[in-house]
This record gives structure tokens, sequence and C-alpha cells, in this order.
């Protein structure tokens, strides 16, 4: 790999801690010049790190007294030079906007122009009628977003993408509100609200007349590299799911707060399908989780346990409508284990956060034992991050499918962790994971198509490999050293393999270390949002 200097090409807001990595064996220093050559900052990067996730020997320095707004990059003797950085009160905006038109780039069911989706523009895809995989209705499943590289939609994740930008938005408003979508925008509700609800009204269509939810509306099998318009097969409503059912409760019971003020009608009938949802719910079991049905080979989106679903739902419905009922179902669960996690497998830090921020009655003990244990996570993250070479919060076993989803919410549970205790090595840590998506990482990418001077450029998504030009604004998974697609075991067997820092392939076969999805863009704009606010 060419490069030897790491920093977050997207920049730093002035206040931020700014930290650089450094790929050599001893202790160097190093100059902050600007974009004409004149040095404004020099520095001794002697903090040596031995990197066992990326099989090297790392110095980091810290330029953090720089905070004059300006176009910068780092030089040291022998290293070359950093790829050029921005520090600013915008220099995030770039990003930010991209990673937001990702989700109207990524709609379903509805005509892109080329006036607003450019090279991406297409007819409407998928309008063809839903049928339940039992053969028991049929109906229409429209809109909604294509969840990643695929034209699949799938409750659950859709979900937490929801969840998690809903989230974005309550803590930085100036910057979701900030948000213009390609497509101008006519209702009563702004861009950035207005396309939540273009996901949050396709999930409404997926709820059976007794609450349950289909676990995902796809094709029988994953299509070729074509167009959206062009996949014309029969649309699949997989069974019904515990998981897709306590999620969509839990959001739309959130989304209660974000939409009554503007659209009193709408957050009714939020509050009366989430109702619904959670009655289905207390009926419903199945053991082992979600599986594909005979037949079906599109993502599966399994999960064993749903009983962290289940704490986020009760948290989220006692935190909008008060319900004693909603009350007592979180705590009788809470009491026995507190949950973590920010993904779509573990969920619990969804459901601590709507426990901890309700301004209704709850049990002060657990209240405070949550938060103790959201510390707790928070402290081994940090340790973590403070060990490794590019302040990640990811071990040398954690590189797995969409390890940059984990980034993103290990920042996020530091954020968490800050907001608690006011302790800034938290948000430091925090706002380190956001730095590594956007460059400051082994591989010297940023993670963001479009985004930064060096950026993914083949990720594992239909209209990007169709057009020949990846869409812009997108995560890519991250390195994952499973070696679990063709074409990364073309090049590389168990022994020849990279350290697992380095093990992605930028190639949009790629799909275990390269694709896309709409809840890793939703993680990484909630993490974005939150050491920004």
């Amino acid at each position: 790999m060419y490069k030897n200097i790491f920093v977050s090409q997207c920049g730093y807001l002035p206040g931020m801690q700014k930290q650089v990595t450094f790929r050599t064996d001893k202790p160097v220093n190093f100059a902050v010049l600007k974009s004409n050559g004149a040095c404004v900052y020099t520095g001794r990067a002697d903090k040596k790190i031995k990197n066992a996730a990326a099989g090297e020997t790392d110095f980091v320095g810290d330029f953090s007294a720089l905070t004059k707004t300006g176009c910068y990059y780092i030089t040291a003797e022998g290293l070359g030079e950093s790829d050029t950085f921005t520090i600013g009160r915008n220099a995030f905006s770039d990003v930010f906007q991209k990673s937001m038109a990702f989700f109207y780039l990524q709609r379903c069911g509805h005509e892109l122009p080329e006036a607003s989706a450019g090279l991406y523009a297409h007819p409407a895809c998928h309008t063809q009628t839903g049928y339940a995989y039992d053969k028991t209705e049929s109906r229409d499943v429209t809109g909604g977003w294509h969840d990643a590289g695929d034209y699949g939609r799938y409750v659950g994740p859709g979900a937490m993408a929801v969840a998690q930008l809903l989230y974005a938005l309550e803590r930085n408003k100036a910057l979701c509100n900030s948000y213009q979508s390609p497509e101008p925008q006519t209702s009563v509700l702004n861009d950035y609200l207005e396309e939540l609800k273009y996901e949050l009204d396709w999930m409404m269509k997926m709820q059976r007349e007794d609450g349950a939810l289909y676990h995902k509306a796809t094709c029988a099998g994953f299509c070729s590299f074509i167009m959206p318009e062009d996949e014309k097969g029969k649309m699949i409503l997989s069974p019904v799911s515990v998981t897709a059912t306590a999620d969509f409760a839990a959001v739309c019971a959130m989304a209660v707060r974000f939409y009554k003020k503007y659209d009193k009608a709408y957050a009714k009938k939020l509050e009366q399908v989430s109702k619904k949802a959670y009655t289905a719910l207390k009926d419903m079991t199945l053991p082992g989780g979600f599986k594909n049905p005979k037949g079906i080979t599109t993502g599966e989106y399994g999960d064993p346990c749903d009983t962290d679903e289940r704490y986020w739902a009760a948290a989220e419905l006692y935190r909008t409508f008060g319900n004693e009922e909603y009350r007592y179902d979180f705590e009788k669960l809470a009491r026995k284990k507190i949950y973590h996690g920010y993904g779509w497998v573990e969920m619990g830090s969804y459901g601590n956060l709507a426990y901890l921020g309700t301004g209704r009655p709850v049990d002060e003990t657990l209240k405070q034992a949550i938060s103790d244990s959201m510390i707790a996570t928070a402290d081994k993250l940090l340790q973590t991050s403070e060990a490794d070479g590019y302040g990640t919060a990811l071990t040398k076993k954690q590189y797995d499918w969409g390890s940059n989803l984990t980034v993103a919410n290990n920042g996020l549970q530091l954020y968490d962790a800050w907001k608690l205790t006011g302790e800034q090595k938290y948000l430091d840590a925090a706002a380190a994971q956001l730095h590594y998506l956007l460059g400051r990482n082994a591989m010297g990418l940023c993670y963001v198509t479009g985004c930064g001077t060096d950026a993914i450029k083949h990720p594992h998504h239909r209209p990007s490999g169709f057009k020949g030009k990846a869409m812009p604004g997108m995560l890519s998974g991250g390195p994952c050293d499973w070696l679990a697609d063709e074409t990364i075991r073309s090049l590389f067997t168990k022994e020849t393999a990279p350290a697992p820092a380095k093990c992605l392939i930028d190639m949009t076969g790629s799909y275990s270390t390269n694709e896309v999805t709409i809840y890793w863009n939703s993680a990484l704009i909630q993490l974005l949002a939150s050491v920004t606010e």
C-alpha cells in the first residue's frame, strides 16, 4: 500500500480532536501544511502502537491545536503526504448530503427522473402485486427503499434505518434539517422527514390485518446486475416474523413524536399501527427466529433471539404513549438482562435510550443500572480504541461482515457514555470511529463513495455496477476476514490473506467486503449527527 499517513479525508470541525496515524517503525516529526504549501503547524508522533489487526507498527500524532478554517495536508520525512482535508464548520456537509440522498436514490416503486437522479434515473420499479408465500393473500407493497446492493426490501433493517435517522434528527436538528432532497418536495414535511416517511409508508403496507408484519418483500432470488425496473419476477411476501413485527411497532411509536407537530392525522395513523403490531407481538412466538422458506434465497435476516426487539418495542411504546402495560413489559425484561446494540440483530440500545429518555415515571434503580451498564460497555470500547493505531474500537477478531457498521455503532455507544457522563474521552473516541470511516484506516480509503479524496469506487451495488460508476454517498461494508465471496477468494487464501483490517478489495464482486446497505448509511448518519451536534 502506497500510503503511510492517514487522516479523515472529509476533515474535522475546528474544536474536534484531530489525530493522524503514521505507518512507520519509529517516531516522526510532522508538519501540517496549507494547500498552498505554507506550514501552519508542526508536531511529533511518538505514541507507538503495535497494531495486530493491521499487521503493522503505527505512531500517532495530534494536531488538535490547529483550529483555523482551511484546506490542509500532512507531511513527514520519508513517509510522503497525507490526503488533503478541511477544517471548518461545514467540513461534513458534503458527506451528509450525499449519504442522505442515497436513500432517495434507493427508492423503490418511484420514478427517479434524470433531473433528480442523473445517471441513476429509472422509471418506477417493482410495481407488481405482492403475493404471500403461503398463498393466502395478495396486496400492494410498492414503495420503500431497496435494502442494499440488491433490490429486496426488508422490514427489520428498514425499521432500524428509520430509527437511526430519527435519532440523528433528535440530536442534530440543524444538520438534518439542512438536507435538500434531489427531488423537490411539496408536502408539509421537510425533505428529511419526507424521505423517512417513504419507508414508513411502505412498512405499513407490510402489516397484515392481524397486526403482524411480513418479514420481507423480494423476488425468489437475487437478480443479476440490472437496473431495478428490469427485475420482473414474482414479488413474494415472506412469512411474518417476530422481529419484523416488534421493530415496526417500535419505530412507528418513535416516529409519532417527530411527525405529530407537522401532520397530526399521520401521527395518529402511526400510533394505531404501532399499537396493533404490539398487540399481535404479545401472542407471537417463532423459536429459532425467521428462516427463509423453501425456494427463497434472498437475504434472510434471521435472528434467533427476539427478546431485544421486544425490549425495544416495549420501551418505545411506553415513552410515546405512556401505557403501564408497556412499562411493565420493558421493566420485566430489563430486570432479567440489560441489552445493548444498535444493529439489526442486537437492538437493546434503542430500548435503553427510549427508557432513559422518557419523561414518564420509571424505576430509578433500574434506570441507574441501565446507565451504568451503558457506561461499562463504552469503557470496553474505549480501551480498544485507545490501543488501536487508527482509533477504531474493533479488536483483531471483529473484522467480519459489515465491520464498518460495527465501527459506527461502537461510536454511538461511546457517544451515549459521553451524554451520560460528560467526559470528553468518550466523545473523542466516538468521533475517532467517524474519522476511521472517512479515511483514517489501514486501507487509506474513505469508505463513503464519492467523498473525500480517495474513496471506494467499485461497490457491490447493482445500479452502480450496471452504470459503471459508483453512486455517491454509500458506506461500504468494510474489511472482512471471512473470505466469504468468490471474488476475494480468487485473490487470497487463508494463508495469503492480508491482516484483518486490510482484508477488503474494492471490486464489485466482493459482496462480503464492499456491499452497501441502507442501515450502514443510517448508522453513519446517526454517528455523524451525534458527534457534530
